[in-house]
């Protein structure tokens, strides 16, 4: 068998905090007020849950599970938030995390909040919804309607978020991230679960045709700390979930692709 040449590719980047490789090059339309975020109509309902477990879910367990052997460590932390609300927080390091995430959190729905990208595809805006998307807004009153529909869903789903907001993929480390969309679990007095991706040597079952093998790490119930102010509470649940992040991708062995930021390329 050919040998792997490791890493496949160099890629430079400048802004840790808005630089985006995922590659989809799509054109944005705009979400606003005007964008229909909950969908009540029986029918829409019906379809969406018939799509979700009886094709999605089939698909995705045996392409994510079977061929491309995505482990799940500490899932038992799941069954303490299972009748409760969560949100989950995540590195975002491939497109279609928005599927690995909703085996993830079975047998529990996801939403998952979505770049605007997912909502510009022609055609497929309801299915990508019926798939568990939340698009981001991209005006202020799309940001109403988007408040409006996190409060409904965060009762009846697992609200998933990439707090990185971009894609690297198979990135290893840790971006820095905000704290800004840590007022959720905050304003719902929601636990949060933090997951992390590591990537290892490829090996075992069909191992030459995947680039690397994946397993997610997941952390115990993280509850907002009720002494702190809603500011200080956010604060403090995305310290935790970055030392979480942090302290798991000390566990990834294997590098795809090597990242190099632009300034550091220059000076040497």
């Amino acid at each position: 068998m050919r040998k792997r040449k490791i890493p496949e590719k160099t890629v430079y980047y400048k802004d840790p905090l808005n630089d985006e490789f995922s590659g989809t090059n799509i054109h944005r339309t705009v979400v606003g007020d005007n964008f229909k975020y909950i969908h009540k109509n029986p029918l829409w309902r019906a379809t969406a849950f018939l799509v979700y477990f009886l094709i999605v879910v089939p698909v995705v367990w045996f392409f994510e599970r079977v061929l491309r052997r995505v482990k799940y460590v500490n899932r038992k932390a799941l069954k303490k938030v299972r009748k409760q609300k969560c949100f989950f927080y995540g590195n975002h390091t491939r497109v279609l995390d928005v599927f690995t995430s909703s085996l993830m959190v079975l047998p529990k729905r996801s939403k998952v909040v979505a770049d605007p990208d997912s909502a510009s595809l022609k055609g497929l805006k309801n299915l990508i919804q019926m798939l568990g998307a939340l698009p981001l807004p991209t005006t202020k009153r799309g940001m109403m309607e988007f408040v409006k529909a996190m409060d409904y869903y965060q009762e009846k789903f697992h609200i998933v978020i990439y707090p990185e907001a971009h894609v690297w993929p198979f990135y290893t480390g840790v971006r820095p991230f905000t704290s800004a969309s840590f007022r959720y679990p905050v304003k719902y007095d929601a636990p949060v679960i933090a997951f992390f991706t590591v990537y290892t040597e490829p090996k075992g079952f069909l191992a030459r045709f995947r680039k690397a093998n994946r397993t997610i790490y997941l952390s115990d119930p993280i509850y907002p700390d009720e002494g702190l102010s809603p500011k200080e509470a956010q604060q403090n649940l995305r310290d935790k979930v970055y030392a979480f992040m942090m302290e798991k991708s000390k566990l990834s062995t294997y590098k795809v692709i090597e990242y190099i930021q632009e300034e550091q390329n220059v000076c040497e």
